[in-house]
């Protein structure tokens, strides 16, 4: 599974899954069931599992639920669960269509219950509950956060070069884990992410340098 846009491009979450202020009506504690993103390099929308396709469509009609999400693509993928693409400018691919992971699907875009263009993705498991898509992907599920969109998402424990430390970085790391400046462990949570945040990345700073001051 990976994010829905184009490997190496930019993302922006604008709203998180769970609990939110609904961003039109104003409504508190309204339910959010997936993940809102803005390509900030590219619009384009690729299949982020391969499957089939189980709906492609627009709906105008607001007697029907689905109004909220536009134009939008559902993707039965090969795992089981059920990948939603909302409020697409256009669509590329017709239902019962075959697509694999990474092959494009649309454009990004405003139908439906939206304030702005974005994509709202969603992903269900086979009971149809909803799932929440940054905990799968591995992504912060944080408003505001900007994500590099990876070739492809780790999801099990096997250690590649890119989950463990490099070996010239192992020692600052141990380092920096005993004096609570980094936290996880080496399978990883302490590999370097293109995900990282300026906001991140100045936080370990600043734990390191007030570290420094308690030392000396």
């Amino acid at each position: 599974m990976t994010l829905p846009y184009k490997p190496g491009s930019l993302v922006k979450i604008t709203s998180a899954f769970g609990y939110r202020t609904d961003p039109v009506s104003g409504q508190e504690s309204s339910f959010h069931g997936g993940i809102d993103l803005v390509g900030v390099d590219s619009k384009n929308l690729y299949s982020p599992v391969s499957g089939v396709v189980l709906v492609s469509q627009m709906v105008t009609d607001k007697s029907n639920l689905t109004w909220q999400w536009g134009n939008y693509v559902c993707i039965g993928g090969d795992d089981g669960n059920l990948y939603y693409l909302c409020h697409m400018a256009s669509r590329a691919v017709d239902a019962n269509e075959r697509v694999e992971e990474g092959d494009i699907i649309g454009i990004e875009g405003s139908t439906g219950y939206s304030t702005g263009s974005h994509c709202h993705f969603e992903v269900r498991d086979k009971n149809n509950k909803q799932l929440n898509p940054a905990e799968l992907l591995g992504i912060p599920n944080v408003a505001g956060e900007v994500i590099t969109v990876n070739a492809k998402v780790i999801t099990d424990n096997t250690e590649t070069s890119d989950s463990i430390p490099a070996e010239w970085s192992r020692e600052a790391v141990k380092w920096a884990t005993k004096n609570g400046i980094l936290q996880g462990n080496e399978k990883g949570d302490l590999m370097l992410r293109s995900t990282a945040t300026r906001e991140q990345i100045v936080t370990m700073l600043h734990r390191l340098y007030t570290q420094i001051k308690k030392e000396y």
